[in-house]
């Protein structure tokens, strides 16, 4: 079952009876029955929402007690093991349960398997016990995809979703799934037919609205990301995802200051969650308000402690935020404990090579960036071209604009037709204007209109503002000799 759902149940009439009924006997010292399911469901409230595991001890224990054989609190029990790393504990719990056939054992054992790396297992259980259920299947492989969604895995996922939609295609349930798996595939045009249809059933659903948000900018449509965050705060004013989503596309239209202005909220609303102050320091370095951006980035770190999933990304804006203050080597020392927990793998470590490229190119040492894209080079499996477009690239965004130039113009001498190499003759133009070189940057902007660069407006649209793409040469043209190209 998705944890919304279990969230949205205790906030429904019936649980609030429940455990109020519960809270009483308890203050009052009395015994009280109810039923295995509803004291699960109490102990589960308690972990789940007020993360006491004091009180869910003894509702789970009280629900022992009376009903010995019941599967739901011997469930609860099992996953607590498993959830603390201990994952033979939980198995044998799992194994002593006497009802093995429960849906709830099934899904258990399962989760049990992906703890243990054993992916193809958990699926091959579960497929089998659908392809057996007669009752509620569509349930049932509802909550199998969320099993692996819980997970990040996200192609197991679609297995089941997919045969859900097999047996059950118009069902809310299906769209349901299924967008919240392409949305984590990130295929968001994938994602958005099934998007539309949940909200033509519920249009008053935060959720969804939510989800359309974040399929929009992923493809990078920040008015219609914008436009259904604001439906969602329509229904739901504070809600805080609607709130999140809203403040990114702001920092994508480069709007830093409303995006600040809604971290601050964020920030009261959840002053411990150390994200909206890792993306409120994003939007005040942003615009230039580098102290603030510093006591952001400090703040995040200290609610972070160290374990927070967003670490790396927060030594990393450490790291920018020190080296906008011209302190190179603090920022450094913080790109290298980044380096130290973020994982494994070519990409991370390009990605952080790049980013010491940026602090020493912000502090004036462009011979220790050629020796970073040197080393990044030298690595075995590196994209070469890549690495040559970034490296240029970089020197361009900080100013190096006679560097920029002969990377771009080496990176053409190999590979002259491509998209990449339309892009390239904007980005040669731009270092010829800064250069006072007017014909170079007229003859590499003709180039670059004519092979139809994406980058034009870009990067000339301070130069010429309000003018389209397939127009700045002709007015770049009219700033050098007084009259339009014939």
């Amino acid at each position: 079952m998705r944890l919304d759902d279990d969230l949205k149940y205790f906030e429904e009439p019936e649980f609030k009876d429940i455990l109020a009924k519960y809270e009483a006997a308890q203050e009052a010292g009395q015994s009280i029955y109810l039923d295995a399911d509803d004291l699960t469901d109490v102990a589960e409230y308690y972990t789940m929402v007020l993360h006491d595991d004091k009180k869910a001890d003894e509702a789970i224990g009280l629900a022992r007690q009376l009903h010995p054989d019941a599967v739901s609190p011997q469930i609860f029990v099992a996953r607590q093991f498993m959830q603390q790393g201990d994952l033979k504990t939980a198995l044998s719990l799992c194994n002593d349960i006497d009802d093995q056939q429960d849906r709830e054992v099934h899904f258990l054992r399962a989760e049990l398997f992906i703890r243990d790396e054993k992916i193809d297992e958990a699926v091959r259980l579960l497929h089998q016990v659908a392809d057996e259920i007669q009752v509620d299947r569509d349930f049932f492989l509802y909550d199998s995809a969320y099993i692996f969604i819980d997970y990040r895995l996200y192609e197991q996922a679609m297995f089941f979703a997919d045969l859900l939609e097999k047996i059950a295609p118009d069902w809310y349930k299906t769209w349901q799934v299924k967008a919240d798996i392409t949305l984590g595939q990130e295929h968001f045009n994938d994602a958005l037919p099934y998007i539309e249809k949940m909200l033509d059933v519920d249009p008053f659903s935060t959720e969804s609205w939510n989800w359309r948000a974040e399929a929009y900018s992923g493809l990078e449509q920040y008015d219609k990301a914008m436009s259904s965050v604001d439906y969602a705060l329509a229904v739901e004013p504070d809600n805080e995802r609607a709130l999140q989503l809203k403040a990114w596309a702001l920092l994508q239209q480069l709007n830093f200051e409303e995006a600040h202005r809604i971290y601050q909220q964020l920030e009261a609303m959840a002053p411990e969650n150390e994200q909206h102050w890792l993306y409120d320091s994003y939007s005040l370095l942003d615009a230039d308000h580098v102290g603030d951006a510093l006591t952001a980035v400090e703040k995040a770190e200290q609610l972070a402690d160290d374990v927070s999933p967003n670490q790396v990304a927060i030594f990393e804006q450490h790291a920018q935020v020190l080296s906008a203050q011209g302190k190179m080597d603090e920022a450094i020392a913080y790109l290298d404990r980044a380096e130290e927990i973020g994982g494994e793998g070519e990409e991370n470590f390009m990605e952080l090579d790049f980013l010491r490229a940026r602090v020493y190119a912000e502090n004036n040492r462009a011979d220790l960036v050629v020796s970073c894209i040197e080393n990044m080079i030298q690595r075995e499996g590196t994209d070469v071209s890549d690495v040559y477009y970034r490296g240029a690239q970089l020197f361009f965004d900080t100013g190096y604009y006679d560097l920029a130039a002969e990377m771009f113009r080496e990176i053409l001498k190999h590979d002259i037709d491509s998209k990449r190499a339309t892009d390239i003759y904007t980005y040669l133009a731009y270092c010829a204007m800064e250069r006072h070189d007017d014909e170079t940057a007229l003859l590499n902007l003709k180039k670059a209109k004519e092979g139809g660069a994406s980058n034009l407006t870009d990067l000339f649209g301070e130069v010429f503002p309000n003018v389209g793409a397939d127009e700045i040469y002709d007015y770049y043209f009219y700033r050098v000799f007084g009259r339009w190209p014939l």
